[in-house]
């Protein structure tokens, strides 16, 4: 009979250090590499911020969060979006710099990490409430770029005059869209002699702004 009491009770030494340590019945998992690499560095010009794209694939946006190791309780989340800038996105291995200053927080922060990501094919990373920072941003420009559309696709349908298009767009709110055919208009003064170059600009804008559009409702908000 010893050796069944022997059994038994290194089964129950077994049970209980299961018990005692959790990690005995589910072993951790090895940590994953790191998707993104946050930084605030030093230079001559001040400090700078670098963001760098450490996963396999092209990331479009980024969501950082910032603090101050003088209060670190006070927190803000900053949106970086390669579709709004006009810039291309970040490929695996690359980064951008920014100065520290254009974060607009006092006190100076000192502390950066990446907490969501929106990658070329529509992937995402984090969690929804920081990942619909840059999806719901995207789908409210996009409706600024549609409703600008229709009016220049309207106005090209009914071969409107620059007065025409001055006056659909002077009492709309202001936009990056709307600022981008104020400032268009102005321009053809100069360099469209013609109605044909004329429209020739306005039809540039207009697929310009469904391209624009089209980019931003590719990722639906979660």
């Amino acid at each position: 009979m010893e050796a069944p009491m022997r059994r038994l009770a290194a089964a129950f030494c077994a049970l209980n250090v299961a018990i005692l340590s959790p990690c005995a019945l589910h072993p951790q998992r090895r940590s994953e590499r790191p998707q993104f690499r946050a930084e605030i560095l030093r230079g001559e010009k001040g400090p700078t911020y670098t963001l760098t794209n450490l996963s396999g694939k092209p990331v479009e946006a980024l969501v950082f969060e910032i603090s101050s190791s003088s209060q670190p309780a006070r927190k803000a989340k900053k949106v970086w979006d390669s579709i709004l800038e006009g810039n291309r996105p970040l490929e695996p291995g690359a980064g951008l710099s920014r100065p520290v200053f254009e974060l607009a927080f006092s006190p100076l922060p000192d502390r950066i990490k990446v907490i969501a990501a929106v990658w070329t094919d529509g992937a995402t990373f984090g969690d929804p409430a920081s990942v619909n920072l840059v999806l719901n941003n995207r789908a409210l420009r996009a409706s600024e770029y549609e409703d600008a559309a229709g009016i220049l696709q309207r106005g090209l349908s009914q071969n409107w005059t620059r007065e025409q298009y001055e006056q659909a767009f002077r009492d709309k709110p202001d936009s990056g869209a709307v600022y981008t055919v104020r400032t268009a208009l102005s321009a053809t003064l100069q360099t469209a002699k013609t109605p044909e170059e004329f429209n020739k600009i306005m039809q540039i804008l207009l697929t310009n702004f469904q391209r624009l559009s089209k980019q931003l409702r590719k990722v639906k908000p979660i």
